[in-house]
């Protein structure tokens, strides 16, 4: 197994033992009917993630969350004093939260899906020390970070992740190894540790097709979006970022 490979397992199993060790509310947008009215509100380590999964299984909006760029000690937390076997130390986002009221649909949906993630991204700009913005494309939608805290703790503006240009030499190889070139290419630039993707959705290697590919100075969302994939949730720690891929909400295009 490459260090790579090893990394992502390792990390993955990390998230799973979290996620099953806090309580089941712990990151779950909730959504409260209010006659012509819903209120979202959300208290977790990564809202816009949980905000993201929550309209996607209730309305089946196509949503991916990017996380910021954590450098700040302040904007992260020590895991293990709240999940028992974690090894001590483990730094996870710290939680935030904030609400938004939205106008409905007599089925609950919302009127205007636009206005409700435009409505989001204002929300929590305002109470968040990062900055986010709205990008659309194919009728999915994604919360792009745009600022996140230096070192210091100031705030400053940051290039996403996904905005950067990368770089495939043209090659016939499956797309999954094309994903982990560009991987390879945006930590080459970023210092972080980037992978791309986890290895199944529904049960189902994804992937693993040949095809012709090549990006020249092509933006990392852009390559994500030619290799078959428009959903995901990109999370980031101190020195790491995954990739992780989302399937479709029921009814979603």
């Amino acid at each position: 197994m490459t260090a790579m490979g090893y990394l992502v397992r390792t990390l993955t199993a990390l998230l799973a033992l979290v996620a099953a060790a806090m309580p089941q509310t712990a990151d779950v947008a909730q959504i409260e009917r209010r006659g012509d009215l819903a209120v979202l509100s959300v208290n977790t380590f990564r809202p816009l993630d949980a905000i993201a999964s929550r309209l996607g299984s209730q309305f089946g909006l196509m949503v991916s969350a990017e996380d910021p760029l954590f450098q700040f000690r302040g904007d992260m937390t020590d895991i293990s004093l709240e999940v028992p076997h974690v090894r001590p130390g483990t730094l996870v986002p710290a939680r935030w939260g904030f609400e938004v009221r939205f106008p409905v649909n007599a089925d609950g949906s919302p009127k205007n899906p636009h206005d409700l993630l435009a409505s989001i991204v204002a929300a929590a700009n305002l109470r968040s020390p990062f900055a986010y913005r709205l990008d659309e494309a194919g009728g999915a939608f994604f919360f792009v970070p745009t600022r996140t805290r230096d070192a210091q703790g100031r705030s400053i503006a940051i290039a996403p992740l996904l905005d950067r240009l990368v770089t495939i030499p043209p090659g016939v190889r499956r797309i999954n190894e094309s994903a982990a070139l560009m991987a390879a290419d945006l930590s080459r630039q970023t210092a972080l540790r980037v992978s791309c993707c986890q290895s199944a959705i529904a049960g189902y290697p994804w992937g693993m097709g040949e095809v012709m590919f090549a990006a020249n100075q092509e933006p990392a969302r852009s390559i994500l979006r030619r290799l078959g994939l428009n959903h995901w949730h990109v999370r980031c720690d101190e020195s790491f970022c995954f990739i992780d891929m989302r399937q479709p909400a029921p009814g979603s295009q």
